[in-house]
């Protein structure tokens, strides 16, 4: 018997009726957020599950002294450097070293400027998670940020075929979006700020957040379409994406969306999930 509308049961076969006791109903429901817990766990755990992430390797390990005397040892695939940082993709981090703490405070802050629509519960992913703060010596900082499985600088997987970079520059879109809705400008968008998970299609921003600035144009758009020719296997199929990358950005992030949502139905065919490895569906 299916629930109705009446808080009972109803059978779709003969349409016969059959309504809770009080009891029956707290009991069900009750067991229905034990069921729905119980799912939630189960998601999160898969979300974090890093034996999926089967491209990430050990290439190189750098060791800092803590302010307590003992060591903060990083086992790393890749490391980037910007102006007094370091930042690494660690097997579950992105980790941070700050020539001085007051960068990594600059850091912070500029991240916690960074507000959301409240119907929007799955945005802030797209953004880094701080997991710990560490004070090193010689006034050196670490901050150390989640790494989801199989999320990597785009960079990583170039060069793009069209179909695939076109779900790229729609994540950088969207974090653009983000960005406008904060008022912010970022001022880092780069094939190695804009991390990105090639299963899921999820997408995330790390980079240099000390150079967050209030908004006041789009040089965000222009550094996301530069992003996306430097990642581009072709910029020059389909026609329609070729005249966007090469076009003037719109005045602000959700008109520039619009333009490339209609760059998507007529270039593409519309919004179709593409993976880059059919071999390794999961």
């Amino acid at each position: 018997m299916n629930f109705d509308g009446s808080v009972g049961l109803a059978c779709p076969f003969c349409g016969s009726k059959a309504f809770f006791s009080d009891e029956d109903f707290k009991g069900n429901e009750k067991f229905r957020k034990m069921v729905l817990q119980h799912y939630k766990a189960e998601a999160e755990k898969k979300d974090m599950d890093y034996s999926t992430d089967h491209l990430w390797t050990c290439t190189g390990r750098d060791s800092y002294t803590m302010q307590n005397g003992q060591m903060l040892n990083i086992e790393y695939m890749k490391k980037y450097e910007r102006q007094g940082l370091l930042f690494y993709i660690a097997k579950e981090s992105v980790v941070y070293i700050f020539d001085e703490r007051s960068g990594a405070e600059v850091f912070l802050n500029k991240l916690k400027s960074l507000v959301f629509p409240a119907a929007d519960a799955k945005l802030h992913r797209s953004f880094p998670e701080l997991k710990m703060e560490i004070v090193l010596s010689d006034d050196k900082s670490a901050l150390v940020f989640i790494r989801r499985p199989n999320c990597y600088p785009a960079e990583m997987f170039a060069p793009w075929e069209s179909v695939h970079l076109a779900w790229v520059i729609s994540r950088m879109e969207n974090i653009c979006c983000a960005l406008r809705y904060s008022e912010l400008e970022y001022g880092d968008v780069a094939p190695d700020s804009v991390f990105i998970n090639p299963f899921t299609h999820e997408g995330m921003l790390f980079g240099d957040w000390r150079k967050v600035k209030a908004l006041k144009g789009n040089a965000d758009l222009k550094a996301l379409r530069k992003t996306a020719v430097i990642l581009a296997e072709n910029t020059r199929e389909p026609e329609e994406m070729y005249r966007f990358l090469n076009s003037e950005p719109a005045s602000d992030a959700y008109s520039d969306f619009e333009k490339w949502d209609t760059v998507i139905e007529k270039g593409f065919g519309g919004h179709n999930f593409r993976t880059m490895f059919p071999e390794n569906r999961r």
